[in-house]
């Protein structure tokens, strides 16, 4: 297939026949969602887009051309976008042949309908595709590779304390994702 609506439409296809076959009464379904691939375009050989279901939205690669090497399905690999390494797994599905996916959300319950689903896969494709990354994108990467984070400075905790006990208020702790996601923000007085 040589253009990105013939290859959005063979994809959206062959996944409404996964939904239909194999997912029906699936309880990790969000039946608010149907199947759609979002951003499919050529990049670095495969094409690359979003697939939203309603059981996943993963990133996809799917080979420009025929992918003779064997690999078989759940063999991982990175591949480098602008904002990072991100890591893939292999799959494969009869009708559509091998493909990579990094999973972005599985199951998708947080999503209450499709248009937010894909405003959501849209930013996480300009996301990927964003060149500068920040210090805290750039800590969460490492995260995900298993680099952990160090312990939270207990003196920064213990301060805070000390303010409230001399009735000051505590200064809040200041937010970001690497702490969200590491448990840094927990409140640990309970």
């Amino acid at each position: 297939m040589s253009n990105a609506t013939a290859i959005t439409d063979h994809l959206e296809a062959c996944f409404r026949q996964v939904h239909a076959e194999r997912m029906t009464g699936i309880p990790i379904l969000n039946e608010k969602l149907g199947v759609r691939a979002v951003g499919i375009a050529p990049w670095n050989g495969f094409w690359f887009g979003a697939l939203i279901t309603p059981w996943f939205m993963n990133l996809v690669l799917l080979p420009q051309e025929a992918d003779e090497e064997i690999i078989r399905s759940g063999e991982k690999r990175l591949f480098a976008f602008p904002a990072g390494p991100f890591e893939f797994i292999r799959g494969h599905e009869d009708g559509l042949g091998p493909f990579w996916m990094c999973s972005l959300f599985s199951p998708v319950f947080e999503f209450e309908d499709m248009e937010t689903a894909e405003a959501t896969a849209i930013a996480a494709l300009a996301g990927l595709m964003e060149g500068v990354q920040e210090d805290e994108d750039r800590d969460m990467q490492r995260i995900w590779q298993g680099d952990l984070p160090e312990a939270v400075d207990p003196e920064g905790e213990n301060a805070a304390a000390g303010q409230e006990e001399a009735g000051k208020a505590p200064v809040a702790a200041e937010l970001s994702r690497r702490k969200l996601l590491t448990g840094q923000l927990r409140d640990t007085s309970r």
